[in-house]
């Protein structure tokens, strides 16, 4: 009797969306914003939705009238992707192969569609984001340097309204070095940091530093880019039920082929609501 319960899909996509989870690291912080519709397919567009600043506050003269403005939205277009990848198990593996099969291209799979949603992320930052600040060093930043790209949101630097300053690995020494993420004589200098776990290195103003080496270097001009988030600055938009995974019955080889893909769309809806810091500034 042919065996097709080696791999059930739905405990093989709830072990895919957990390491998912896990293993994203700039897309970690984008505002879930809601379901696709149904009917949505890749290439199409969906509107993000962002609001307009108000002008400033006027003086009201006596027997005047106030000003009054709209409170309107700017739209911000975004494409729709899908993206997709397979991989063939033997069952004779599956059962008895060194090493575990399945674990193993749960965490492949996993790791592929977190790499895919981060670089989207980084596409769209690169391509929209407002705020830009150049560094001296094309692998190296400076503790003065991060500081002044936290100034270009003047006096909105409250560290509880940012998620993560994101740097490529090569820039851990930079980090290291600076006497404001390892001194325990500056006030805003935690313990251990630069110990690294889940891929966070540390707090620099009390905002989380993030390892990732996706879109985080430029190897055309071989330079790094640091990725300053603030909260609400990406979104994101899945398929109701996210990863979607069938499976396809090689009954010829003994083997089954997992097919899975997620039709997403995620980016940048705050255009002020990234600082990209590198060397060379477009």
């Amino acid at each position: 009797m042919e065996n097709t319960n080696i791999i059930v899909p739905s405990v093989y996509a709830d072990m895919v969306t957990e390491k998912v989870k896990g293993l994203v690291k700039i897309s970690n912080y984008a505002k879930d914003l809601g379901e696709l519709d149904n009917f949505a397919q890749e290439g199409d567009s969906v509107t993000f939705p962002q609001f307009c600043a108000l002008g400033e506050a006027e003086i009201l003269e006596r027997g005047g009238k106030i000003n009054t403005e709209e409170l309107k939205q700017n739209s911000t277009k975004k494409t729709i992707k899908h993206y997709s990848k397979g991989v063939l198990i033997y069952d004779i593996d599956a059962l008895t192969g060194k090493g575990n099969f399945l674990e193993n291209a749960v965490m492949q799979q996993a790791r592929i569609f977190a790499r895919a949603k981060d670089k989207e992320c980084v596409e769209d930052i690169l391509a929209n984001t407002v705020n830009k600040f150049a560094t001296a060093s094309a692998d190296a930043v400076t503790e003065q340097e991060l500081h002044g790209a936290f100034a270009l949101w003047s006096d909105e630097q409250d560290t509880d309204s940012f998620e993560a300053i994101i740097i490529n690995p090569r820039l851990l020494p930079s980090f290291y070095e600076m006497k404001g993420f390892i001194s325990t004589d500056v006030t805003y200098s935690k313990d251990n940091n630069g110990i690294i776990r889940n891929g966070v290195v540390g707090l620099f103003r009390g905002v989380p530093v993030v390892l990732s080496d996706v879109g985080t270097y430029d190897t055309t001009k071989n330079e790094c880019i640091t990725f300053i988030l603030k909260k609400g600055a990406l979104g994101f938009k899945d398929k109701k039920d996210g990863l979607d995974i069938e499976l396809k019955r090689e009954s010829e080889i003994k083997a089954t082929t997992v097919l899975t893909d997620e039709i997403f769309v995620i980016g940048l809806i705050q255009k002020d609501g990234v600082t990209v810091v590198k060397k060379t500034i477009a």
